[in-house]
């Protein structure tokens, strides 16, 4: 039996029993601090471009007995939502460096003692908790029969079989509310709290919503409450809260999140779906993520309110610490194209109430397309599973360890600054994920008669291979894939009136392999001549161009125009030769094909005729002074790192790089104030962030510019001291009420006015303008750190 209302009692929280953590103090109740810089290891548990399963997404994972548990939904077709996806499940008996075959779960009779049939609908997103020994599974299936809606499964035994409940409320599997049916999705693991009653995490999807704006349609209109299933006996009785929304967004909340902290409270985050741009009165960065909380065990909830911190649309995930910590994963990367900036899965912590989550380490690497974290913590360590990828997803874990000490504060390194524009090497192969580029070390002139490029690709996502066009005046060409993943076709683009040269679908690339791509231009016969894995077709065009063919220097990788539709490529590229000669033919082709594919475990093309021409470039990773003679590969850069400077134990911030501060539980509402003090010494650069407090929506900063300090704030800027020039300068910050105060070398404060909502800390840019130049560097003594909360008599009393 199960039953849908909206009122319960006050409900107790999870788990152990918090305690409060009480780090050494240096006098003056100074805390002191030392750098995390945890162990990170990333491992495949299902690799798209390897195995059968193309599209794999919205995985848990879970420590239960003996092994790890993995589960996802997923489906062959390189497609969110087909027919036939499927929830699927692998374990690890290691620290998750090994994983078995992907096998589907619930709907398997291997693996289930009453399979649930799902032949033409879908099934989505299993979250995983382990109670009473028992490891369960919240996940839900949408299909036109009698198996559609939520389901909790229960497996007794690592290597016995799940038990599928499908739950009703009075009969039907959409509970009411206020009225409405809503279809139930589960969104996150759920959560046990201290009293024992189990709360998981969903989103219930209703009849059109009536705030939503003409341009939302679809399933996009429909209403949504962030809410809790919870259960006081075991599973037996579930009931449905009626949730929390945005305030005039009833449609844009998606997949929450709950923990729970030391007082009972029951806190939620929760996605911003509102997908619509700024323009059209979308939300900013710092609107992305949201939150609620409940003071009786989930089972009300507040309205939403945004969390200020610069983040995306996606999943995230919360669970305790140690101590009075929490930690966060979801993407450090400020909002910009819906869905398309998931970059940068990191770690946010905080301790004891409150919402001010600083940002930390990125786990995720340089890896392109990261999202849906979920994270399991054993012993002195966490795992944490994701996805990766665009149209092609793959599920990976990340291993990290050790975890901050509960008692010892930290400062957190960032990675989330824009990737470095180099390529990353794979093998022979460079690496693109989308943001990255070779460039031509001179001007890309192939003369007026034509051109021909050929190259060995992985296309992942289709994009640009070698863009020359300048506006100045106008020139040059594109060569590149377009299309989708599935239907990746050759372009070429020379300003013709006929635009862009695009092949039939007879020569599509082999998505997630390697192609060789080539293409011939004749520019005075008005004919293009493309050449796919030995097959060919000839396009035609007006010729001559419009345009001069010699161009400005080439971009492989990525689009030159910030304006340009044409998507940056995502892939790799293994080799690539350009000749300013367009009688290349087939055989000439099959030569380029030739040279690279035993390498690539390809068979040769024959009969092959090698050019005549030299290539006017020529990139080869594997050959490093051919490569480096044509190209120049921009240097990776770490934008915050660990140096030892004249003994000094030091991190050095580069460009807009920063480190987020550990700080007490502080309540800015209630009147506490914040202090740190340190010294930095600037190493090179006119202008620097040196320090960032409160929220991205009221920040005040610590900057230098030309050997002078301001503190900054809004539109309020006031100079506050000097800097030591070659030498260390020490600096107090205070912040709290509606200001924040900068004192320099013990000299005169100074105050500029601010309002956030809780003070959030960053040694650095604590929130991306892109107005330092990636240059400016400058370096932080880590010993002489501290910080201290001076808590007001009213949060005392409280």
């Amino acid at each position: 039996m199960h039953s849908a209302h909206t009122v319960a009692t006050r409900g107790a929280v999870f788990g152990v029993l918090l305690a409060s953590a009480v780090g050494c103090r240096a006098p003056g109740g100074w805390r002191r601090y030392e750098v995390y810089e945890p162990r990170i290891e990333r491992h495949f548990v299902v690799n798209t471009h390897a195995q059968q399963l193309k599209y794999n997404h919205d995985s848990s994972v879970a420590w239960f007995r003996d092994r790890w548990f993995c589960l996802w939904n997923a489906n062959e077709p390189p497609a969110e939502g087909r027919p036939g996806q499927l929830n699927y499940v692998s374990t690890s008996r290691d620290d998750g460096a090994t994983w078995s075959p992907a096998e589907p779960v619930f709907s398997s009779e291997r693996h289930s003692a009453n399979p649930i049939p799902c032949p033409k609908g879908t099934q989505w997103q299993p979250n995983l908790i382990v109670v009473r020994g028992r490891l369960w599974a919240v996940w839900s299936q949408h299909s036109r029969d009698g198996h559609a809606g939520c389901y909790v499964s229960t497996l007794s035994d690592p290597d016995g079989k799940w038990t599928n409940r499908l739950l009703k409320w009075d009969g039907d599997t959409r509970p009411l509310i206020d009225g409405k049916r809503f279809r139930v999705f589960p969104t996150q693991n759920p959560l046990r709290l201290r009293s024992g009653r189990v709360l998981a995490p969903v989103t219930l999807i209703g009849p059109k919503a009536p705030d939503a704006p003409p341009m939302v349609k679809r399933w996009w209109a429909t209403e949504k409450r962030d809410s809790v299933l919870y259960t006081d006996d075991l599973g037996k009785i579930w009931h449905v809260s009626p949730g929390a929304v945005q305030p005039g967004r009833t449609w844009a909340q998606w997949e929450p999140t709950v923990w729970e902290l030391a007082d009972g409270t029951v806190m939620m985050f929760s996605r911003n779906n509102d997908f619509r741009g700024r323009p059209d009165d979308g939300p900013r960065p710092s609107q992305m993520l949201q939150w609620s909380l409940s003071a009786d065990g989930g089972a009300t909830w507040t309205p939403h309110r945004p969390v200020p911190l610069q983040t995306i649309a996606s999943r995230m995930h919360v669970l305790p610490c140690g101590g009075d910590r929490f930690v966060m994963v979801h993407n450090d990367w400020p909002a910009g194209q819906f869905v398309s900036d998931r970059h940068n899965l990191a770690l946010f912590f905080t301790r004891g109430a409150g919402i001010d989550f600083v940002a930390g380490p990125g786990i995720s690497g340089a890896e392109p397309i990261v999202a849906y974290p979920q994270m399991w913590t054993r012993r002195n360590a966490m795992l944490v599973s994701y996805s990766q990828g665009r149209a092609y997803r793959s599920i990976k874990v990340a291993r990290v360890a050790p975890l901050p000490h509960p008692r010892r504060h930290y400062l957190f390194p960032r990675s989330n600054v824009r990737p470095s524009g180099a390529p990353a090497r794979e093998a022979d192969a460079l690496r693109f994920n989308g943001s990255q580029h070779a460039v031509t070390r001179a001007v890309v002139d192939v003369g007026d008669a034509g051109f021909a490029v050929g190259a060995w690709v992985w296309p992942e996502q289709v994009g640009v291979l070698l863009d020359t066009r300048t506006t100045n005046p106008p020139s040059g060409f594109v060569w590149g894939l377009m299309g989708h993943t599935r239907k990746c076709l050759p372009f070429v683009w020379v300003d013709s009136p006929e635009r862009n040269l695009v092949v039939s679908p007879a020569l599509k690339l082999r998505p997630a392999a390697w192609n060789y791509v080539g293409l011939s231009l004749d520019n005075r016969a008005g004919t293009a001549t493309f050449h796919v894995n030995g097959r060919s077709e000839t396009l035609k065009f007006t010729a001559p161009a419009p345009r001069p063919l010699r161009g400005t220097t080439g971009h492989v990788g990525a689009k030159r125009f910030a304006g340009s539709g044409l998507p940056a490529f995502v892939g790799k590229v293994r080799a690539m030769a350009l000749y300013a000669d367009p009688r290349l033919g087939a055989q000439e082709h099959a030569w380029l094909h030739n040279a690279f594919a035993k390498a690539l475990g390809q068979d040769p093309r024959r009969p092959a005729r090698r050019p005549v021409a030299k290539p006017v470039l020529f990139l080869d990773p594997a050959d490093a002074a051919a490569t480096a003679r044509d190209f120049a590969i921009p240097e990776r850069r770490v934008p915050v790192g660990r140096v030892t400077l004249d003994g000094v134990d030091a991190l050095r911030f580069t460009g807009e790089g920063s480190a987020g501060v550990d700080l007490d539980e502080n309540h800015r509402e209630r009147g506490d104030r914040v202090e740190i003090a340190f010294r930095f010494r600037i190493e090179r650069g006119e202008t620097h962030v040196l320090c960032t407090l409160g929220d991205a929506d009221h920040p005040a900063r610590l900057v230098h510019g030309k050997g002078r300090l301001w503190l900054e704030a809004g539109d309020e800027k006031r100079p506050c001291g000097q800097v030591r020039k070659g030498g260390w300068t020490s600096v107090v910050l205070t912040s709290g009420g509606v200001g924040s105060t900068a004192s320099v070398e013990a000299g005169e404060p100074v105050t500029v006015k601010h309002k956030p909502v809780a003070t959030w800390a960053y040694l650095g840019q604590g929130y991306r303008t892109g107005t330092v130049s990636s240059d400016a560097q400058f370096v932080v003594d880590v010993v002489s750190v501290r910080s201290r909360v001076i808590r007001s008599r009213q949060n005392i009393r409280q």
